[in-house]
């Protein structure tokens, strides 16, 4: 499935178990007419996911980067099937280790939660008979017309994996003597931090244009 590509509301989205199987049998905590809205809502959370974007136009997963997200929300899905007492956190690891595992990138932003709460109040809605949450999302991505959402406020720096182990770990390395300093750095994505409001000498809020930022 392309990146543009608009998601089946029928089932889930085309390409979605490409990279491996994945079998969608789901605990019915909602109608079962509400499945493939659940799937249908796990897509457009991740298609909204700025930093996922960024990995996907980059192609940092490489040239199926597009179809990890799809195989991604496949995945999501199916955590939910196998235990319908999945929260909020365990969505939240998944993120994390599927953005670093398949696409290189460790977060610095803690986006993946705000990601992961999107999901559960879905599926929350979803059990109370409501689909509020997936209709606007649907109809944002209807007015984008399948575009990707833009990425002007995420930063991308590159970061030294080795610096993220803990004391214990650096201490082995070193006694073992086992690094390897062939290993490409990893991605670090961190949001960039708005700038603040400047204030002249009365008090008023400058109005600064972008050629002076």
């Amino acid at each position: 499935m392309s990146a543009h590509s608009e998601p089946s509301s029928n089932s889930l989205t085309p390409g979605m178990c490409m990279l491996q199987p994945c079998r969608l049998h789901k605990a019915h905590s909602f109608p079962a007419q509400f499945e493939a809205k659940f799937d249908l809502g796990i897509w457009h959370s991740l298609f909204g996911w700025q930093i996922l974007t960024v990995a996907i136009q980059n192609q940092w997963g490489g040239p199926d980067s597009a179809d990890k997200r799809d195989w991604l929300a496949g995945q999501i899905s199916e955590l939910f099937a196998s235990d319908p007492e999945t929260e909020a956190e365990d969505v939240e690891v998944m993120l994390l280790q599927v953005l670093e595992d398949e696409y290189g990138v460790r977060l610095e932003d803690e986006t993946e939660v705000a990601v992961a709460r999107e999901i559960m109040t879905i599926r929350k809605e979803l059990s109370e008979g409501s689909t509020a949450t997936v209709d606007r999302l649907q109809a944002k991505w209807e007015a984008r017309k399948g575009k990707e959402v833009s990425t002007g406020n995420v930063q991308v720096r590159e970061g030294n994996q080795d610096a993220e182990w803990d004391s214990v770990d650096e201490e082995t390395d070193e006694e073992d003597g086992d690094v390897d300093m062939n290993d490409a750095p990893a991605l670090v994505a961190v949001a960039k931090p708005k700038a603040a409001p400047q204030i002249d000498e009365d008090g008023f809020t400058k109005v600064v244009g972008r050629r002076g930022r």
